[in-house]
């Protein structure tokens, strides 16, 4: 039995460490089968209109931002311009969560 609870700790663990995008915003008919990746709004040189807004849990630069670019995919995205980690209202960053602005080209 005891196994048996380190082996549901294990998968929990596994589970928990998996980054997962959340979503709010237009999607679009169609998913995309590639996505840009911009830090900036200065470096897009498309015209373009945010659709909307995703936000990750920041497990890792990697897997945050497979999961951005995943998600965008999955909802006809053509880039993405990750712009970090929340700020509160005193100032105060919480790194716990990465923010993105979904773009669709014009």
């Amino acid at each position: 039995m005891k196994n048996y609870h380190i082996l549901l700790l294990a998968i929990c663990l596994f589970l928990s460490s998996c980054a997962t995008a959340s979503y709010f915003g237009d999607t679009l008919a169609t998913p995309t089968t590639n996505v840009d990746v911009y830090y900036s709004a200065h470096d897009v040189k498309k015209d373009y209109k945010v659709i909307g807004h995703l936000t990750c849990p920041n497990t890792g630069q990697d897997r945050v931002t497979k999961a951005l670019i995943a998600k965008a995919k999955a909802i006809g995205a053509d880039a993405i311009i990750i712009t970090g980690n929340t700020v509160d209202d005193s100032g105060k960053v919480a790194s716990d969560v990465v923010n993105a602005d979904v773009l669709h080209y014009n």
